[in-house]
């Protein structure tokens, strides 16, 4: 199994940066912030996206 970085900048973008699958951004989100009850990331816009080859 290959492990990546999410520090880095792309690797970051290829798992979290699309539009079609939000719901590990926003568990990361909720993770990283400690949000819990109703004061949890519900939905996200991402605002900038780049579309990377398969």
């Amino acid at each position: 199994m290959i492990f990546v970085d999410i520090k880095n900048d792309i690797a970051f973008r290829k798992i979290f940066g699309n539009d079609e699958k939000t719901a590990p951004l926003i568990s990361f989100l909720n993770a990283a912030l400690q949000l819990e009850g109703n004061d949890q990331v519900e939905s996200v816009i991402l605002l900038i996206q780049i579309n990377f080859l398969e």
